[in-house]
């Protein structure tokens, strides 16, 4: 085989590893929220101290496997795509098929798959810990204030998870 043949087969195996890389990450992205959130608002009615803290411990932990998931992935995929630009480079007579724009939201929010996945699993696991937090208020006896409590709680969580992830992906750069 000669290395021409040898540069373009390694480059299609490389686009169809991002493609079905690409594909996995917007089911999960789709899915994520969507349960998380329906959970959430099911939940949201009378439930006990102990129901809240059951799902909301199974739904974190889920969400929070699914996200290192994602995060490997995320790995995976910024390896496979430096390597198919490299031999874009190389193959392309015009280089690299996709240059990546740094284009921001409202001038500051960069339009990222970091970011993306920073605020989608943040709400998520923010969401699961409000549950956690709400169970275990309640439990501990601050009734009255445990909603609001586990509210607050979650909220902060889910923006270090957020700010946590941004930070892995762009060290991981």
């Amino acid at each position: 085989m000669d290395e021409g043949t040898r540069l373009r087969l390694e480059y299609d195996s490389g686009s169809a590893l991002l493609r079905g890389l690409t594909e996995t990450r917007f089911r999960l992205l789709a899915l994520v929220p969507t349960l998380s959130g329906a959970v959430v608002a099911l939940l949201s009615g009378s439930r006990s101290d102990v129901e809240l803290l059951a799902i909301g411990l199974l739904g974190f932990c889920a969400s929070f496997g699914v996200l290192l998931y994602e995060l490997r992935n995320g790995e995976i995929h910024g390896a496979v795509a430096r390597r198919v630009a490299e031999l874009e480079r190389t193959l392309l007579v015009n280089g690299p098929l996709v240059e990546v724009p740094q284009a921001r939201l409202l001038g500051f929010v960069p339009i990222s798959r970091t970011a993306g996945v920073a605020l989608v699993y943040g709400a998520a696991l923010g969401g699961w810990g409000y549950l956690v937090a709400w169970g275990a208020l309640r439990a501990a006896g601050a009734t009255g204030g445990a909603r609001p409590g586990g509210l607050a709680i979650g909220a902060a969580f889910g923006f270090v998870v957020a700010f946590e992830i941004a930070r892995l992906e762009r060290a991981g750069r």
